[in-house]
């Protein structure tokens, strides 16, 4: 009988993390899902400008989106990761890709602070620090999708994953901030134009594994 209960929770498990990942890398609801909810919320770079979250930074751009917040950093490196993908980029930051780094603690991190950190960490142009108020951070969050829980250590916001998305075709995927970041740049570039020279549509979401590397038990990969 026990055995019997085990194999009904361990296939329920199974149903359940299909579930969340078949969430996760729905696009959010955006043109393609029949219009713009992103929204239009006045948020504030490191660069001391302000800008239209929708509008000026989303809208018909290829982009990379991740919260975290500066405090966060000695426990996870999110931003030390993504200098990383940011150096794939170097030449065409704020061109073909935009990047962006959206704090979920404005209190703390001032737009003083971003500042500071980005003159101390080189941040290039085309990448931005920014800063939304403490309600605009939650309804932004909101319209990206959402992980398993072990990937959403403050108040649900979700720090270790990095979105990315084709805002003009409807195209999204995400990946893990410390992926290596050779493959993570691969995703985002295949964004480009949303489709190959042979009009093929190109593939966003995971990674594909062989069953002998599939670990059935983490979506670390993802």
């Amino acid at each position: 009988m026990n055995n019997k209960n085990q194999d009904v929770s361990a296939r329920n498990s199974k149903m359940g993390l299909r579930k969340l990942l078949a969430k996760a890398f729905l696009p959010p609801p955006t043109q393609g899902r029949g219009g713009n909810q992103f929204p239009e919320a006045v948020v504030t770079s490191h660069n001391g400008k302000t800008y239209r979250f929708y509008s000026d930074l989303i809208r018909d751009k290829v982009v990379v989106v991740h919260f975290m917040t500066l405090d966060s950093q000695q426990h996870f490196p999110s931003l030390a990761h993504l200098s990383q993908l940011a150096q794939q980029f170097w030449d065409e930051l704020g061109e073909k890709v935009n990047l962006y780094s959206i704090t979920t603690d404005p209190v703390r991190d001032t737009s003083e602070r971003l500042a500071a950190y980005a003159e101390v960490h080189g941040i290039p142009a085309g990448w931005h620090l920014i800063r939304p108020s403490e309600n605009d951070v939650k309804t932004i969050s909101s319209r990206f999708a959402r992980h398993l829980p072990q990937h959403q250590p403050k108040e649900g916001f979700d720090l270790r994953m990095v979105h990315c998305g084709n805002a003009k075709t409807g195209i999204w995927s995400a990946f893990a901030a410390d992926a290596e970041s050779g493959k993570s740049a691969m995703r985002v570039s295949g964004l480009y134009g949303g489709s190959r020279p042979n009009g093929e549509l190109r593939r966003a979401g995971p990674v594909l594994l062989s069953e002998q590397h599939r670990d059935k038990t983490s979506n670390r990969d993802v």
